[in-house]
């Protein structure tokens, strides 16, 4: 509204205040639900017109909320808030200066950073990372990536908007939680990058399936999920019974933790994703896991939207007719997503297209949101029990045509030992 008022009121004292934007606030006074958005009681229909005067008080009162929970950050945490007014005091300059922060110097704000982020990710990649985030062209994105980093794995997210603005953000979490390095002091690899631990802390297993084995005797599904865990477009084919949702579910689990990113399922049958959430809710103890289907009641779907919305949803199911929804679109293009899965994969093949069309649109529905995002297609990974040779062969042509993704083979064999014939 400032370019309106001082085209009609040059004269405002107002004119001569330092302008604040609470959006640029938000992200690092609550990074758990970092959301601009202001409750219009006032406007209690869509096609109701905005009231600014309201939504002038509504501002008011988010920013006083903002300004107290600064004032008790700096009580508690001086060097923090400090580091925030340092990291961005291109915008919010006259915000710290009123709340008393000194700004930390340069070299101050570096170990500051450093001695933060390597107790956050990891540590071999923290000094190299902090380098480059608190070069003067960064370093905003570095203090909205820190904000995030320090509620990792609480089922929040870094909003779209930080994302777009600075894409440097993205960059930095992933290089510090994601890449991963093989230092035996660095416990923040040591337990986030090994599938084993990570199969015990999300379901208190202590070790994968011996059978399937892999080429030289190893748990095939171990293979999997490591592969999974380290971002890579896969193709595994496992019999029936063999395990072949924990090799999703663990890798999706474990992004979420390190990303807050999202996985999504696709799944050709409503029970089995009723089926599938309601066992991994199970079994973890949480509400990771949702499903969007057509048999879902308008609240039980706005439930659903909104919870992926807020982050606490980290797999996904959806048949693949719900590709074609606009607000399912509109929902997940908020979100990071780390990897499209597809269950019953051979779904894509010429048979499975047949009955069911959708799964030919989802290659393009996955570049062209990518593209929206401006991120690369996430990889694929893609899960069958039926699966002959010339099955796999077009399901991995088909995602190196359409999305230049070559698929890693795990063939576990389609034989179920549990069973015999006479």
């Amino acid at each position: 509204d400032l370019p309106i008022l001082r085209k009609e009121y040059p004269t405002l004292r107002l004119h001569e205040l330092p302008v604040i934007d609470t959006l640029f606030l938000s992200p690092i006074a609550f990074p758990e639900h970092p959301y601009h958005h202001l409750v219009k009681n006032d406007k209690l229909q869509r096609t109701a017109l905005n009231d600014p005067i309201c939504d002038a008080k509504g501002a008011g009162n988010l920013f006083v909320d903002q300004h107290e929970v600064f004032r008790e950050r700096l009580e508690k945490e001086e060097n923090l808030v400090r580091f925030y007014a340092w990291a961005l005091s291109d915008h919010l300059a006259p915000f710290f200066q009123e709340l008393g922060a000194e700004p930390l110097s340069g070299q101050a704000a570096e170990t500051y950073f450093i001695e933060s982020v390597s107790r956050l990710g990891c540590k071999t990649a923290s000094r190299a990372v902090a380098v480059e985030a608190l070069h003067p062209d960064q370093k905003e994105a570095s203090a909205y990536a820190y904000a995030w980093l320090r509620i990792a794995g609480s089922n929040s997210i870094v909003p779209p908007w930080v994302r777009h603005r600075f894409p440097a953000v993205s960059k930095l979490v992933w290089r510090l939680r994601d890449q991963g390095c093989s230092d035996a002091s660095c416990s923040y690899c040591q337990l986030q990058h090994n599938p084993e631990k990570q199969l015990k802390q999300f379901f208190g297993f202590d070790d994968f399936r011996a059978q399937p084995e892999g080429p030289e005797g190893e748990s095939l599904q171990e293979e999997i999920v490591r592969t999974g865990m380290n971002g890579k477009p896969l193709l595994a084919i496992l019999p029936t019974g063999g395990g072949k949702s924990l090799c999703y579910q663990l890798p999706a689990l474990v992004k979420n933790q390190r990303l807050g990113g999202l996985s999504i399922v696709i799944s050709p049958l409503q029970a089995l994703m009723k089926d599938q959430v309601d066992n991994l809710n199970r079994l973890t103890g949480s509400r990771f896991a949702a499903a969007v289907y057509g048999m879902l009641t308008r609240p039980e779907r706005g439930d659903v939207l909104d919870r992926i919305r807020m982050g606490e949803v980290a797999l996904l199911y959806v048949s693949p007719e719900q590709l074609r929804n606009r607000s399912f679109r509109s929902v997940i293009k908020e979100r990071e997503i780390t990897c499209w899965i597809f269950d019953e994969a051979h779904c894509i093949a010429r048979w499975g297209q047949s009955f069911r069309p959708d799964y030919l649109y989802a290659s393009r529905f996955i570049k062209e949101l990518a593209e929206e995002q401006g991120t690369p297609p996430p990889p694929v990974a893609c899960f069958t029990a039926t699966a002959k040779k010339d099955v796999e062969e077009e399901i991995r042509q088909h995602f190196q045509e359409e999305l230049s993704q070559d698929l890693e083979v795990f063939n576990g064999g389609a034989e179920r030992v549990n069973l015999d014939f006479e």
